[in-house]
């Protein structure tokens, strides 16, 4: 049986593949990988900014599960 504590290789490649995207759109975007899932938190200003991260890392996944947990801020009027 394997262990629970230990990431799969593959899911930490894919992680780190998809975080070094994110980052060079310099958002804060937090990415974690598990079992080949795919799940994204974090703020951005507005639904483009949130659409367009969505896209970059569908590139990079390849196919892979995504939850897009990433949540557009309210900015104060």
């Amino acid at each position: 049986m394997a262990n629970p504590y230990i990431s799969d290789p593959k899911d930490v490649e894919l992680e780190a593949a998809i975080s070094r995207e994110v980052r060079s759109l310099g958002m804060g975007i937090h990415v974690s990988v598990k079992a080949g899932h795919v799940t994204l938190s974090g703020a951005v200003d507005d639904f483009e900014t949130k659409r367009g991260i969505l896209e970059v890392v569908r590139g990079v996944a390849g196919g892979h599960p995504i939850t897009n947990n990433v949540r557009v801020a309210r900015v104060a009027d």
